[in-house]
């Protein structure tokens, strides 16, 4: 081979190889904020943080669990109670945020929207969103009208189908309705 041939060759193979690595990242990391995994949840509730627990130090994070006064039920396969725990990953100034995974700093009185398996759960694999009322109410539009646009291909890719996306779109008017009429 001379060297004008090998030098397309080379770029190719480099390129290849970046953009095999960046789309499996990128997967790994985007998991837990598609579409499926909101709709698998079980439980869907929003509340406050009522207390926060240190639950383990580690070098990589913070193990940590939150009691929710659940304010309201929007999706349960049965009793709704109105308290809540969620265990997750944290950080502060001693550990660092990890690249990649989900990790929040919930401080109590912070408000939430947690779609989970139960109402003693984990994120992830579950998602949670927090803020404010407003921040919370414009997270949950954002949410409804990016899944009303997706095309039948984005819909696979966020692991749903038509009928999910239209239980999800419902979940969401019912969450809009509800934030706004807490403001």
């Amino acid at each position: 081979m001379d060297r004008k041939s090998l030098a397309p060759l080379t770029l190719i193979s480099i390129s290849l190889v970046i953009s095999a690595h960046t789309s499996h990242v990128s997967a790994a990391n985007m998991r837990s904020f598609i579409e499926g995994v909101r709709r698998k949840a079980a439980v869907v509730y929003v509340g406050a943080v009522k207390k926060v627990d240190l639950l383990e130090r580690t070098k990589f994070d913070i193990k940590a669990r939150a009691l929710v006064d659940v304010a309201a039920v929007m999706r349960s396969p049965g009793t709704n109670p109105r308290e809540a725990t969620i265990e997750y990953s944290s950080y502060d100034d001693k550990t660092p945020m990890l690249e990649g995974g989900p990790q929040y700093q919930l401080r109590p009185g912070a408000k939430v929207i947690v779609f989970v398996d139960s109402f003693a759960s984990n994120v992830p694999p579950g998602y949670l969103i927090q803020g404010s009322g407003e921040e919370l109410l414009k997270r949950v539009e954002a949410l409804r009208d990016a899944l009303r646009q997706m095309s039948a291909d984005q819909l696979k890719v966020q692991e749903i189908n038509e009928q999910d996306r239209r239980i999800q779109l419902a979940l969401y008017d019912k969450l809009s309705a509800f934030l706004r009429a807490s403001k």
